[in-house]
């Protein structure tokens, strides 16, 4: 008996010494190298060393814009939903960080009893409390307060995402439903021109000066205009629809407050943005830097799985009063007192404790790629719009040229027509180039401005949220 009893403790002592070898290698990740520069060509135009602003949507110069940010941060169900995670998280945090502290129990107890006969009545009276401690000697406790608390700090820079999301969503929204209404605008302005053209040729055709196919083509481009008005309302209220919904409200509720287009609108952004280089945007990523706490998270479980295979100690200790005298419960003399030192390690569970590193493990692995895809994606989409809004600068300029060339060229050939010294063929030609272009610019524009956008959302940014 004492030779097995040697070899169990030999075996222990070894299995102590693995567990802990194995404790200093935990799994290393290695971060592609990133590069110092941007991809795109138009990184000059914006590349500066400055963080970026907490409220980048105000650079817009929109009061209407800025008022509609405030009240969606109030007021949208994700954000809400984002802030109850990160309490979720807190709390987990807190019930894990409970391990590092004693547990106190309080008992109170009253035994009577009487046999059959009556004539033997007991009774006893108790009151006291036990108490038990974890000494975190190897590190359990702690890895699991640690996981947690990545855990919890991980939720918080995903409600910054979400945050950054939302408001770039509630941006977009505002330039989508704008920019469709300044394209109704456009519609509406070009039918009312064509209708006037379409009486200068039903005028003529009165007169003998126009064909009846001038009369037919007039009236053919200036249905075809109006049949656009309708899906471009459609597409109008759908944007609304879809501005109530960020704002916490019934969609439809708000038809008659948006419906009117703003003659006004015209938002003349600040053109440079705060970019940085590759690694300093990697760190203002709310998402970059949620995926790297829980790197850590799952590190400090993996490190806890593997205390598992170590022994875990105690101190129970117990204190109280006992009397079969009430009176006298509280005397020195039926006080009882107890500390005990214990030691408690599972030797063998089967497969359960070398399945749960190795799940801890696989956990960790699939936290690392998912960080360096992370990276890579933001990356990519930071250089995506920084080329993107390169571009989208020098279309809507050219946009602005082709315009109002086209505005021009209408006014001349109209004037040409009535003179007699073109046919009508050029008028049609050029009542379709000018609603063309006026609609490319508009849309060019916006483009511009939904590119910027993306090229803040890509950035991400820094929050002082009340969720944390």
């Amino acid at each position: 008996m004492k030779k097995i009893y040697s070899l169990l403790v030999a075996g222990g002592l070894m299995l102590v010494a693995s567990v802990a070898v194995a404790k200093t290698q935990s799994v290393q990740w290695q971060e592609e190298a990133l590069p110092t520069s941007w991809n795109s060509g138009a990184d000059t135009i914006f590349l500066y060393q400055q963080p970026i602003e907490q409220q980048w949507w105000t650079r817009f110069n929109d009061t209407t814009l800025n008022g509609l940010v405030d009240a969606v941060l109030q007021n949208n169900y994700d954000l809400k939903q984002a802030a109850y995670r990160v309490a979720q998280a807190k709390a987990a945090m807190r019930v894990a960080q409970g391990g590092f502290y004693p547990t106190i129990n309080l008992n109170a107890a009253y035994d009577y009893n009487q046999n059959v006969s009556k004539v033997g009545i007991s009774q006893m009276g108790s009151v006291g409390v036990d108490v038990q401690w974890e000494i975190d000697i190897i590190g359990a406790v702690r890895n699991r307060a640690n996981a947690q608390k990545s855990s919890y700090l991980a939720t918080q820079d995903e409600y910054d995402g979400v945050m950054t999301a939302l408001v770039a969503q509630t941006v977009e929204t505002y330039v989508d439903l704008r920019t469709s209404q300044n394209r109704l605008r456009v519609l509406q302005d070009n039918l009312a021109s064509q209708e006037e053209i379409m009486n200068i040729t039903e005028a003529r055709f009165k007169t003998g000066l126009a064909s009846a196919l001038d009369v037919a083509q007039a009236k053919s481009i200036y249905y075809a205009t109006a049949a656009q008005i309708p899906a471009m309302e459609s597409q109008v209220s759908s944007y609304i629809n879809q501005m109530g919904v960020l704002l916490g409200q019934v969609p439809w509720q708000m038809q008659e407050q948006w419906a009117k287009a703003d003659e006004t609108f015209e938002m003349q952004p600040e053109w440079m943005v705060s970019v940085g280089i590759p690694a300093e945007v990697l760190r203002r990523r709310p998402d970059v830097r949620a995926a790297e706490k829980r790197i850590n998270a799952k590190a400090s479980m993996l490190g806890a799985r593997i205390d598992d295979w170590l022994p875990r100690f105690f101190v129970t200790g117990q204190f109280g009063y006992a009397s079969e005298n009430f009176q006298n419960l509280f005397d020195s003399n039926h006080m009882y007192w107890q500390v005990a030192p214990a030691v408690k390690w599972n030797i063998f569970s089967g497969t359960t404790l070398s399945g749960n590193i190795q799940s801890a493990r696989a956990e960790l692995e699939e936290a690392v790629n998912a960080y360096n895809n992370t990276v890579l994606t933001a990356l990519q989409e930071v250089d995506n719009a920084m080329t993107h809004y390169h571009h989208a600068t020098t279309e809507v300029q050219a946009y602005e040229k082709a315009y109002q060339q086209a505005k021009q060229t209408q006014a001349l050939a109209v004037d040409l027509y009535k003179k007699g010294l073109i046919d009508f063929q050029n008028v049609l030609d050029a009542q379709r180039s000018l609603l063309q272009y006026e609609d490319n610019k508009v849309v060019a524009q916006s483009d511009v401005l939904l590119s910027l956008v993306h090229l803040y959302r890509a950035l991400g940014g820094e929050w002082n949220n009340t969720a944390k």
